[in-house]
């Protein structure tokens, strides 16, 4: 296992020598070239209006990858959130329409979005269900309720105060950008340097070993899905917001393009490795090579084969890291000192 120092955010000095933050500094400058050479053939990607269009076509992604990185540093997988942002959507919508007050319908549909994650920690850990069926029962589940809902149709007439959440301003920036920002900080910190962040470390390592330290393995379990619908539900929130509308067609297959940014990021898909400053790198990564394919006009069919293939390098990366680490430490117990006895 490669543990939490070793996932966690940076520091120059020592972290440099362990693969996950090797890989993460590879990951850095893979971005900054991509960049670089997309700039050089296209002069109009450093646009502000490009650069700003590039970062919300994947905010919605963003907020969800907070959330998928502590399930996957966990040992599970959380397949419902493609399904919860549009439940979450429908929920503020409905209430809108209803003339529930802003505050209130945004609040009861966060609710109803953690409930979702209750749901997934209960059957894992009250019925051994393994997360990939659970969350894949949750969100067959979801979008079959949000179709019954709104049988198929967008809900729109939202309270011209709703819109600051997806398209208001902060300081000139996108609220949406700036509402992330203060997340992934809050998140990574708590991941990197909190003793809940380091249980959850422990119990994707090994989740037996966890248990013998008095880790409360079910309890950490229940915040870190609950975490994960929760900030679904936040992006379906944004969702409405941003197109004045709530409907079940939003967020198709984003719980594929979290999932491959997370792991695009260096966390490892068996558990016990990963970072919030390297899942916000896989967002970016992706972002700019989706953002490339636009600008090229290369048929957006290509765009899913990237994406399988970045899945697939990740993890044989991932893969290999694991190895050194398993090789270094190895190396490290041959080379500790013995003492006789007189």
């Amino acid at each position: 296992m490669i543990g939490a120092r070793e996932g966690g955010l940076v520091s120059i000095s020592g972290r440099l020598r362990t693969p996950a933050a090797r890989y993460q500094l590879g990951l850095a400058a893979t971005v900054a070239v991509i960049a670089a050479i997309v700039a050089a053939v296209y002069p109009q990607f450093t646009d502000p209006a490009n650069v700003e269009v590039l970062a919300m076509n994947f905010i919605l992604e963003a907020f969800m990858a907070l959330g998928m990185t502590a399930v996957i540093i966990s040992g599970g997988i959380d397949l419902s959130v493609g399904a919860v942002l549009p439940f979450a959507a429908i929920v503020t919508g409905l209430m809108l329409s209803a003339g529930v007050p802003v505050p209130i319908a945004v609040g009861a549909s966060l609710a109803a979005s953690g409930a979702v994650g209750v749901l997934n920690a209960a059957m894992k850990s009250a019925f051994r269900v393994h997360p990939f069926i659970a969350t894949l029962a949750s969100m067959l589940s979801l979008k079959g309720v949000s179709l019954v809902i709104t049988r198929g149709a967008p809900i729109a007439g939202f309270p011209p105060s709703f819109a600051f959440l997806g398209r208001g301003r902060i300081c000139g920036l996108p609220f949406p950008l700036v509402l992330f920002a203060v997340l992934a900080l809050a998140i990574g910190s708590v991941l990197a340097h909190h003793r809940y962040g380091q249980q959850v470390y422990l119990i994707g390592g090994n989740v037996r070993a966890a248990r013998l330290s008095g880790v409360k393995v079910e309890r950490v379990l229940m915040a870190v899905y609950v975490l994960s619908s929760s900030l679904a539900g936040l992006a379906g929130v944004i969702a409405a917001s941003q197109y004045a509308s709530a409907s079940t067609g939003f967020g198709q297959n984003s719980e594929l393009r979290v999932i491959t940014a997370v792991a695009v990021g260096g966390a490892s898909l068996n558990g016990g490795t990963g970072s919030i400053g390297g899942s916000v790198l896989g967002v970016l990564f992706l972002a700019i090579v989706y953002n490339a394919f636009a600008m090229s006009g290369v048929s957006t069919y290509w765009q899913d084969v990237a994406s399988g293939v970045m899945v697939l390098a990740a993890v044989l990366l991932a893969q290999v890291a694991a190895r050194e680490s398993r090789a270094r430490r190895a190396v490290g117990r041959g080379n500790q000192p013995t003492t006789e006895p007189a």
